[in-house]
């Protein structure tokens, strides 16, 4: 009865949730997953593919787990081939190469954009086809190439004169104004607002009309006229619908901040970096308890497949303990017509029952011994992720809070003690104002140096190698050891998790080798071997018993990062020797 009323629950659950659904809806994690395991059920390949879809947006937009994304993408097209879909095709080839440019590969990305525009030129697509452009616009622009990108801009907007449409018109819009930004092409930029609040004005969009009047007076403080910059910086504030997290609100007030303090009004200056500050905050908080929420949704949801396919194992047990029931009544049937070699039968049956039994018995055992342990490495593997996931947000968001609150006012701080000499010279003169002054500089660098190390912005903007030179740089300077940084053969594309992982145990290892190990020279070498990066980091300090290791030394840190990655290290030191490290792991 238990099993016919589980597969009852099943069919009204997949009547429901396939009756409902929609591939332009919005869906959470655990409700793809739960449409997802239906459509496999039933073997719905047209659902299947669009969940895909959805699961790859999904792991790209809140994850930023762009492998898990490609491969969703991959398995949709699969079944978007066998349906015969070519539509599905190719919007999905468009949604990997935009998913391409958010990962950081460009030609990859700008490879597939002109197989699409190839294709959407012969079918005389204009829609799709503007779309693309825009897309190798973004593509080129991001990989450097601004006369491509350009070209490709100028493509879309001609395009769009005949489709007419608005949405696309304003975003090449917004993306020409912060183009003739970057380039301080400011007069163009200008015509451009003014053209995109004339268009936002007449559809009555007060976001868009906000964020238009924002870019005119942002062009007109890098123009250096305040007054027209606050004019219409301080329009946007008040035409701007109230959301208690608007991105554009934060960069208006801190435009507003910048532009009073330039003019000379350091107090309304002031008053708009609390609420800048305030604000971003907020942001801050909100973007975080959603990480973790998103976090504790997806592996929930795993936990979750788990369960079902414990129910799987027990389903085929039962199964096949009924088939096993059948056959035993034909065999007792036809023991009653065969009396002679009825027992001789039974014995024999009931002999191999026992040892199938046996046999069945053993193997759901070890199964479940087997399921018991991947949910414990599951468990740690997932508890170590977040606890180090979770490290790196909270360094990400104190990094960000001492750069952009503290720092910010310790500048301003610093630009108003300027301004109180320039009236009064005679400070100048004071042997206690110069050295306060003095100590503002030593504050504001060590804030900087503080939110450099906590959030290394050289790793993300300039790759592994860059980063790990300026952490060197960093370390070296009188009375510190000579640090000799060899690197072969680097892969091109480094996983942004990966690369960080890295970045933390060089940085705990010279750590380590500066407060403790008293040593004179350092090596550190990174080279590939196969798929794997090899870390090969010696001292020649003072060393450690490795069988009396004291807490303390980071070394745990170092060991639960390269557990993380399912990587392997191996340690070698003895008292007076110096200490030798090898690190390897995968670094795709």
């Amino acid at each position: 009865m238990r099993h016919i009323f589980l597969s009852i629950i099943l069919v009204c659950s997949t009547h429901f949730l396939f009756g409902q659904f929609n591939k332009d809806s919005l869906y959470n994690y655990q409700d793809l997953n739960k449409i997802l395991e239906l459509a496999r059920t039933n073997n719905d390949q047209k659902t299947l593919a669009e969940v895909y879809v959805k699961l790859a947006d999904y792991e790209g937009d809140v994850f930023a787990e762009y492998e898990k994304s490609f491969e969703y993408y991959k398995r949709a097209l699969e079944y978007f081939k066998l349906n015969r879909d070519s539509s599905g095709i190719l919007e999905t080839n468009h949604a990997i190469a935009k998913r391409y440019i958010d990962a950081g590969f460009y030609d990859e990305s700008i490879q597939l954009l002109q197989n699409l525009q190839n294709v959407y030129q012969k079918q005389k697509k204009a829609t799709k086809l503007a779309s693309v452009y825009f897309d190798l616009n973004r593509a080129y622009k991001a990989r450097g190439d601004n006369e491509k990108s350009i070209e490709y801009l100028k493509k879309s907007e001609d395009l769009n004169v005949y489709l007419k449409d608005t949405t696309l018109m304003l975003r090449i819009f917004f993306d020409k104004i912060q183009s003739f930004e970057m380039s301080y092409e400011l007069d163009s930029a200008l015509v451009t607002a003014y053209k995109v609040f004339t268009i936002s004005s007449h559809f009555e969009n007060k976001e868009l009309v906000a964020k238009s009047l924002f870019h005119i007076g942002y062009i007109n403080k890098l123009k250096k006229n305040f007054p027209l910059a606050i004019k219409y910086l301080t329009k946007s504030k008040s035409i701007l619908p109230f959301q208690p997290y608007s991105e554009l609100r934060k960069f208006i007030y801190k435009e507003l901040s910048d532009v009073y303090a330039k003019s000379g009004e350091t107090k309304l200056g002031y008053d708009y970096l609390i609420k800048y500050t305030q604000l971003n905050d907020s942001i801050l908080n909100k973007n975080r308890l959603e990480s973790f929420t998103n976090l504790a949704l997806k592996y929930g949801s795993k936990e979750k497949q788990t369960s079902i396919e414990l129910l799987k194992i027990e389903k085929q047990y039962a199964e096949e303990q009924n088939s096993t029931q059948r056959r035993t009544m034909y065999i007792l049937g036809i023991g009653l017509f065969i009396v002679t070699l009825s027992i001789y039968f039974i014995i024999k049956f009931y002999d191999q029952r026992i040892s199938t039994t046996k046999i069945i018995t053993e193997q759901k055992e070890e199964i479940n011994h087997q399921k018991i342990r991947e949910l414990e490495d599951n468990y740690k593997m997932s508890s170590m992720r977040s606890v180090i996931e979770g490290q790196e947000i909270e360094r990400e968001r104190i990094a960000k809070d001492l750069h952009d609150s503290l720092g910010g006012l310790l500048s301003t701080i610093k630009l108003q003690f300027d301004q109180v000499r320039s009236r009064n010279e005679e400070l100048g003169q004071l042997k206690e104002y110069n050295k306060a002054h003095k100590l503002l500089d030593i504050a504001v660098e060590e804030v900087r140096t503080i939110s450099r190390n906590l959030q290394p912005g050289s790793l993300h903007n300039l790759g592994l190698v860059p980063a790990i030179k300026d952490l060197i740089n960093r370390f070296e300077g009188d009375g510190s050891p000579y640090i000799d940084f060899q690197y072969y053969q680097m892969p091109e594309k480094i996983d942004k998790m990966i690369s960080l992982s890295v970045y933390r145990i060089i940085q705990e290892l010279l750590t380590n080798s500066l407060k403790h190990a008293q040593a004179h020279e350092i090596l550190i070498q990174i080279n590939t071997e196969e798929d794997e990066l090899v870390i090969q980091y010696e001292d020649d300090g003072v060393g450690f018993d490795q069988h009396h290791l004291k807490r303390g030394m980071g070394l745990e840190n170092i060991r639960s990062r390269v557990s993380y990655m399912h990587g392997t290290i191996t340690m070698d030191s003895e008292k007076g020797k110096g200490m030798a490290v090898m690190i390897r792991m995968k670094y795709h």
